[in-house]
């Protein structure tokens, strides 16, 4: 990043304007002063016809949420999110399960995009209801940005704005993690469903920590959905989050980010996604074993019995050995795969 050139432009107003984000500043700082002596008329024009032409960027950070839904509707993202995804991927029809006070809704007015807002307060539950059959076609875009678990109970948002609720799963309600995760993946199955093949459907989420514990949800709906068909991870900056006006002891490191995932559909159908998954996660758990037998191994100089291989393995995998009756013939069939035998039972951790 040429950071002379940014200095030269930091005071410029046109800076100021939320239609550019940290990472296009610097850019378009870098463009300007390298014309700097050729540059005329308005320069804001300018910079929003370079910005437009930039596009997406891995990382964004929107200081200003926009004039777009209602500002005191907590968890509202940015509505220059929704404008990027627009101005990057052009799509026809737009379509956001999780509309809440409209900021999707009052982007794509803005630019004349065809949209369809759902949500539990217009009556639509993404884990009881088909996206595609409430839509009646599919879309170029399926967009998501639901609750992070319960950090923000939404039952009382909806009273609190004056809309209603028809009774369905309501992800800020769960009980657990694990319910939350759930009614996630069945949320993004159905935003895949409700695209066009070759269009995208993306999800704004962040991470949460709770009791302790720290939960990483955008692993996890990475792992949700086809390997293949994931094409970014955009991480946005937070701005004027509850993190940001604290004062923490110790070694506390705040969240102040999000991750927006986008995938692009591909032409597969949901048995052979199912399948695909189910043939990846085997391929998990054996690259699993073959790691657990390297480590046993390493414990063992490098080389060892067959016996000592299952007495290391009990010591460093216990819980898998526990899960698992036949951990034996698991071990053995991942020594034949990956490990060189140099003796009769002896093996050494060499791979081949």
């Amino acid at each position: 990043m040429c950071w002379n050139s940014l200095l030269i432009y930091k005071d410029d107003p046109v800076y100021a304007k939320p239609e550019f984000n940290l990472v296009n500043r610097a850019i378009l700082a870098r463009i300007l002063f390298k014309n700097r002596r050729t540059v005329k008329g308005d320069r804001f024009s300018l910079l929003l016809q370079v910005t437009n032409a930039i596009k997406m960027n891995s990382v964004v950070s929107y200081p200003s949420r926009g004039n777009f839904g209602k500002s005191d509707y907590r968890g509202n993202c940015s509505g220059f999110v929704i404008e990027d995804l627009i101005n990057h991927f052009n799509p026809k029809l737009f379509v956001d399960v999780c509309e809440g006070s409209g900021t999707s809704r009052d982007v794509c007015k803005k630019h004349n995009v065809n949209y369809i807002g759902l949500d539990l307060h217009n009556g639509f539950d993404f884990t009881q209801q088909s996206v595609l059959n409430k839509v009646g076609r599919p879309a170029d875009m399926v967009f998501s940005h639901p609750p992070y678990h319960d950090m923000i109970d939404y039952s009382k948002e909806r009273v609190k704005h004056g809309l209603e609720s028809i009774a369905g799963n309501d992800l800020s309600q769960c009980r657990s993690v694990e319910e939350f995760l759930e009614l996630a993946n069945t949320m993004l199955l159905n935003q895949r469903e409700a695209t066009k093949n070759g269009g995208i459907y993306t999800t704004l989420i962040g991470d949460m920590r709770k009791n302790g514990n720290f939960f990483s949800f955008q692993s996890d709906f990475i792992k949700m959905m086809p390997k293949d068909e994931l094409i970014s991870v955009t991480i946005k900056l937070q701005h004027n989050t509850v993190s940001q006006n604290r004062v923490y002891g110790g070694k506390f490191i705040p969240i102040l980010h999000e991750y927006l995932i986008i995938w692009k559909r591909a032409q597969i159908t949901m048995a052979q996604m199912v399948w695909d998954k189910a043939m990846e996660f085997k391929r998990s758990m054996n690259t699993t074993w073959a790691t657990y037998i390297r480590m046993a191994l390493m414990n063992l100089g490098g080389e060892a019995t067959l016996d000592k291989i299952y007495s290391e393995i009990e010591n460093v995998a216990g819980h898998k050995v526990m899960a698992n009756s036949n951990y034996k013939a698991k071990v053995r069939q991942q020594l034949q795969y990956h490990f060189v035998n140099v003796s009769r039972g002896r093996w050494a951790s060499s791979t081949k």
